[in-house]
């Protein structure tokens, strides 16, 4: 039977949570990442103006 002590479950347990920790800080970052890069279309697009209808049309027959 395989000896199990506190020690080491504990130190188990806390690199499990540190990489939970990692992960999460991660999902953040990237989740900041599209917020920014959303952002910045929605500059362009309205830097553009509206488009007209011609173009509107040459994307209906893609």
């Amino acid at each position: 039977m395989l000896g199990v002590n506190g020690k080491t479950v504990r130190h188990h347990f806390m690199g499990v949570y540190g990489k939970v920790v990692q992960i999460r800080e991660l999902v953040d970052v990237i989740d900041q990442v599209f917020d920014s890069v959303n952002k910045v279309g929605n500059i362009g697009k309205a830097m553009l103006g509206p488009r007209k209808a011609s173009a509107k049309k040459l994307d209906k027959l893609r």
